[in-house]
């Protein structure tokens, strides 16, 4: 039956069968967030691209729907985003309260920059008849605009990828774009093309500032190889952006997991939230699933946080309150090389608050299956890093899928661990999302405990619960 197969996500958006990858359009409109994606409805393989579509209430539990975007003329339908044209700055609605927009990417000859419009919440979409918008004759990589309204300077503000640099252009109609400037040549070369990019504007956590992140993916040399998603804080004047950093500074890796990519946020909304692609381009089209491939993150609310005058991007995972079921113990103290076990579902969201007064410098978690497989997770505070094993169960589909995956600290002390388990990923939340961890496992039993160990020192535990979570599929 669809939705029970051995390994099908239970907490995670998958489309019925066939191939997904990058999330497109997110946007919230009418009491619905939509998700669009790209879509292969034919096929278990990245070809054919099409815009899948999703609604959810609460950014948790989804509704499939039909496909929103389909090849044309001008070629198949690459990623992209959606806005609320609420003012109808586009003259596109025979109404002047607006509708949604669409703009994205046509692969044909070469890839340049299109718009749909749709008057019916997003369920049928009408090509703009003088698409595309901004044509391009000379960059191979010209791909994935985000959109979104930036209101100091009164006008729609793309960013947009062009292979090893971003592009910025401006409009006051979503139809008529002018180029402002680009970012990132200065930066390194690496091997990897940059894609998927995203501006936002976020608080920071416990000041009445917010500053601008600059979000950019990169389809190879992640830091645990393949493709992973990095980000710049700086300001934005409605024309440039000028990072905080400098070149010579180390990248900030918004997920140091090794299957969390292509994460773009939703627009209109207060706070901001986005979900990325749960899969890695070494191995995605590889991975032992059926008739599905690939799931999405969780949804994620972001924020920034400010340590030793560094801006860190902080993330909360998304889960509606519905669908729990607690239990949790105070207290708890773990000896060397001792474990404290607990029994959970395959389907969990794990959480470990840590006493302050604990002197473990190297401890962990880790989540066993009733056929005796540990996924581990070690925490390693001498050595700033932190390394989760998955050389259990289904691993050799692929070279490229790594039995250790590490990560850095930097240079936090772990406080709180919270993890969410689902048939086939974990996704790791370090210190209320200071640093995560996105990894797919493929477990040829279920999960069913949870283990709590220490290698040195007594670890000591405020608080251990762990919340059985419900299937989001009907």
């Amino acid at each position: 039956m669809l939705y029970q197969e051995k390994h099908r996500p239970q907490l995670h958006f998958t489309p019925k069968e066939n191939w997904i990858n990058d999330p497109n359009g997110l946007v919230y409109y009418e009491g619905e967030y939509h998700l669009f994606y790209q879509r292969n409805p034919h096929a278990n393989d990245h070809a054919d691209m099409h815009w899948g579509h999703a609604t959810s209430t609460d950014l948790y539990h989804w509704e499939e729907h039909g496909i929103a975007l389909a090849p044309d003329e001008l070629g198949t339908i690459f990623s992209g985003s959606a806005v609320v044209d609420k003012y109808n700055t586009s003259g596109l609605f025979e109404s002047d309260t607006g509708g949604l927009v669409a703009i994205f990417t046509h692969d044909g000859e070469s890839q340049e920059q299109s718009i749909a419009y749709s008057e019916d919440k997003g369920r049928t979409w009408i090509k703009y008849e003088g698409n595309p918008v901004i044509p391009n004759t000379k960059i191979k990589d010209f791909r994935d605009p985000k959109v979104s309204w930036h209101e100091e300077s009164q006008q729609w503000v793309m960013v947009l990828a062009c292979g090893d640099h971003i592009q910025f252009y401006g409009s006051p109609n979503l139809i008529d774009w002018t180029y402002l400037s680009s970012f990132g040549k200065e930066y390194p070369s690496y091997i990897g093309v940059w894609e998927c990019p995203d501006l936002l504007y976020l608080p920071v956590e416990d000041s009445s500032k917010k500053e601008w992140v600059l979000i950019v993916s990169i389809n190879a040399d992640g830091p645990n190889g393949g493709s992973a998603v990095y980000y710049f804080t700086g300001s934005f004047d409605g024309k440039e952006f000028h990072p905080n950093e400098t070149p010579k500074d180390e990248l900030k890796w918004a997920d140091a997991g090794k299957d969390f990519y292509a994460a773009v946020s939703w627009d209109n909304t207060k706070d901001t939230y986005w979900i990325g692609w749960m899969n890695n381009w070494q191995y995605a089209g590889v991975v032992p699933v059926s008739p599905w491939r690939s799931a999405m993150s969780l949804a994620r609310k972001l924020s920034l946080f400010e340590k030793d005058g560094s801006l860190l991007l902080k993330q909360e995972a998304i889960i509606a309150d519905n669908s729990k079921e607690e239990v949790s113990y105070k207290d708890v103290t773990i000896q060397p090389d001792e474990t404290e076990s607990y029994e959970i579902s395959n389907t969990a969201q794990v959480d470990l608050q840590i006493s302050k007064t604990s002197n473990s410098t190297k401890w962990g978690v880790q989540f066993v299956t009733d056929q005796d497989e540990a996924f581990r997770l070690v925490i390693d505070k001498q050595s700033d890093a932190y390394t989760f094993y998955r050389n259990e169960g289904i691993i050799d589909f692929s070279e490229d899928f790594p039995e250790e995956v590490k990560g850095s600290l930097n240079g936090l002390d772990v406080q709180a661990l919270k993890a969410i388990v689902d048939k086939s990923s974990v996704e790791l939340f370090l210190n209320d999302g200071l640093t995560v961890s996105t990894n797919l496992i493929y477990p040829k039993g279920a999960v069913t405990k949870l283990e709590i160990f220490a290698v040195n020192e007594a670890l000591k535990v405020d608080n251990v619960s762990w919340t059985n979570l419900y299937s989001i599929w009907k």
